[in-house]
């Protein structure tokens, strides 16, 4: 007689509704990977009580960031009635405004508010200084090819004066993406943070060039924006690990240099006006972090962006090189744009990221003190759901994430989320042709438009 498998069929059935029962309900969680959370009603499940998850996920976020307010608050409290007050936690500030008429502010949670203290008195003093102002925007694709930092340049420089493109690259993988400078170079071989780099070289620029054999670079000015067509200094950093020669020719002359190894970082400042520049060195001992482009004083505005990187290492970057670096080429503001590339649609908290940017942020307000630090938060990005083209739901997280860090480390934050929804969001920009059809990468026309929004938040910050 042959045996009845009915009950045990029955049993396992059960217990595989049970497993998958108890997964759909754990969270996805964030290590250095992501786990993805199963949805047993995926296919059933209507838009609007995803949406209602949502809310509890970001209710719960608000929650978890105001207990810990509360928490820091109570300490600062606690160590103000024993006396002893210059240890006393900084406050945080959340009542922050973030709009103002048509401007998407800057919000300071700096301890004193005062956040932009180093970027105003530099704009203040620019008519008596002998080095431009400096702004750093440190980032990723979003901003790859100068795109929105060369309009922000334009506007800024505008206002307050100077001219050049600022920090260039040895190399470029794109030459001709980018509009604000001609490029044209040979024989470098490139380290980034995003790849195979050696940390005790690597400075603010997040990268640096080895020379082979007939190494060169040229950078020509173009009219494609203005005050781009020349600059008055030519600066050229680098670490020579033994003798070399390095050899820069501008439109109208030939400059020969004969540096010595030295483990400190060395720059070599030419102060030539000029439109074109050509920089030669063949010495593979040689470590060049970069050429800064740029006029005698008004404003620079450096873009050091990286494909593909969050910007999580800069808390591993030698504080010996980032200080050697600012007694050449000091800063006056430095802008983290980054996101992108830690956001993935099945996540809804960043905590973990959170974490990582104070880290960085600490790391560069010990190595430059007289700078200012805004995070330029995550910008719209969206996706198909329900048919439709709309924010992904991610974004709200990373916000929240990119803002805490803001908040926690006493430093500034810009919503260009926000500043793209005044313009209509990302479908608009699509739509406007500002934006590429991935629904997350804006343009070199949509930089405009966002360049704008941003630099009326800044002038407001410093006129304030």
């Amino acid at each position: 007689m042959s045996k009845n498998y009915l009950t045990q069929v029955v049993w396992l059935f059960i217990l595989t509704v049970v497993i998958l029962m108890i997964i759909s309900i754990t969270p996805p969680i964030e290590i250095n990977h992501t786990t993805k959370q199963v949805d047993l009603l995926s296919s059933i499940r209507t838009e609007s009580e995803e949406g209602n998850t949502d809310n509890l996920n970001t209710k719960s976020t608000s929650s978890e960031t105001e207990s810990s307010s509360q928490k820091s608050h109570s300490n600062k409290t606690m160590e103000t009635a024993s006396g002893n007050e210059k240890d006393a936690t900084p406050p945080i500030h959340r009542d922050v405004p973030r709009k103002l008429g048509d401007i998407t502010l800057i919000e300071d949670y700096t301890p004193k508010q005062n956040g932009m203290k180093h970027f105003a008195k530099a704009i203040n003093r620019r008519n008596h200084s002998k080095r431009p102002i400096r702004i750093a925007f440190l980032g990723d694709s979003f901003i790859e090819a100068d795109i929105l930092t060369q309009n922000i340049r334009e506007a800024l420089q505008e206002l307050y004066g100077g001219c050049g493109v600022g920090y260039m690259a040895m190399h470029s993988d794109f030459p001709g993406f980018r509009r604000s400078i001609d490029q044209v170079d040979k024989g470098w071989e490139t380290h980034s943070v995003a790849k195979n780099y050696e940390g005790q070289y690597t400075s603010l620029p997040l990268l640096f060039h080895r020379p082979s054999d007939k190494a060169y670079t040229l950078y020509k000015g173009v009219n494609k924006l203005k005050y781009l067509d020349h600059w008055d200094v030519s600066t050229i950093g680098f670490i020579a690990n033994s003798n070399a020669t390095i050899t820069l020719k501008t439109d109208s002359t030939t400059h020969t240099y004969d540096v010595t190894a030295k483990d400190k970082a060395q720059f070599i400042t030419l102060r030539e006006t000029t439109s074109r520049l050509e920089v030669r060195c063949d010495n593979p001992d040689i470590v060049m972090w970069g050429t800064w482009l740029d006029g005698n004083n008004g404003i620079a505005v450096d873009n050091i962006s990286i494909r593909g990187y969050s910007g999580t290492t800069i808390q591993n970057l030698p504080l010996k090189r980032l200080k050697e670096l600012n007694d050449n080429i000091p800063y006056d503001l430095i802008v983290l744009q980054y996101g992108l590339n830690r956001m993935t649609n099945t996540i809804m908290h960043y905590d973990p990221y959170t974490d990582q940017l104070n880290k960085a942020i600490a790391h560069l307000q010990e190595a430059y003190p007289h700078a200012d630090i805004l995070i330029m938060g995550i910008g719209d990005r969206c996706d198909k759901q329900g048919g439709e083209i709309k924010t992904m739901k991610a974004i709200y997280g990373m916000i929240d994430a990119q803002r805490n860090a803001a908040m926690q480390s006493g430093c500034l934050f810009w919503d260009t989320y926000a500043a793209m929804q005044s313009l209509g969001g990302m479908p608009e920009f699509v739509n406007n042709k500002w934006a590429n059809k991935d629904y997350t990468h804006i343009n070199h026309n949509g930089g405009r438009p966002l360049a704008d929004e941003f630099v009326k938040a800044i002038t407001h910050a410093i006129e304030e």
